[in-house]
């Protein structure tokens, strides 16, 4: 019996994946610091690539070429943070990109270009939520909803036009 046992096989079979384990470990490691490294590269010009004016007060938008939408449904995900695939924009010109325009065009229920579903119209404001209303200079009341958020959002972006 002990003649027939895959003991060897299992035995080596193991070493190896410890070995591609620790591979896979080393690869990580350079993956996350060339990952640091990248994001040191999103640094704001403040003025346009497509028309050159500075943004107003010197504001300008990061606009991805590829979406980040594309970029999950294709698993490119390393393109999201990619320097490579954003481009600096002014808000007007922001606006007349082809994903903005889709966005304004959102059917009913689907407020300042993202989603807020019916579980979570009534949760608290995301903090990315209250720092961009910070920024349009708004007020955030104290009974403020991620849905209220979305559509002060809204409001604060029409006035500041």
């Amino acid at each position: 019996m002990r003649e027939q046992s895959n003991i060897k096989e299992i035995t080596k079979i193991r070493n190896e994946m410890t070995k591609l384990d620790e591979k896979y470990s080393k690869f990580e490691e350079k993956l996350n610091k060339l990952q640091v490294v990248e994001e040191t590269l999103w640094v704001k010009s403040g003025s346009c690539t497509i028309c050159g004016q500075e943004g107003e007060d010197g504001y300008t938008e990061w606009h991805h070429i590829i979406s980040q939408h594309k970029c999950k449904k294709e698993n490119l995900l390393h393109l999201i943070s990619a320097r490579s695939n954003v481009v600096e924009l002014c808000k007007p010109c922001h606006d007349l990109t082809t994903s903005s325009m889709l966005r304004s065009n959102l059917p009913e229920g689907v407020v300042g270009g993202s989603r807020v579903s019916d579980e979570n119209a009534e949760s608290e404001p995301t903090d990315k939520q209250l720092k961009y209303i910070k920024k349009l200079g708004g007020e955030i009341p104290d009974d403020l909803t991620r849905q209220g958020a979305s559509l002060l959002i809204d409001d604060l972006k029409k006035v500041k036009n």
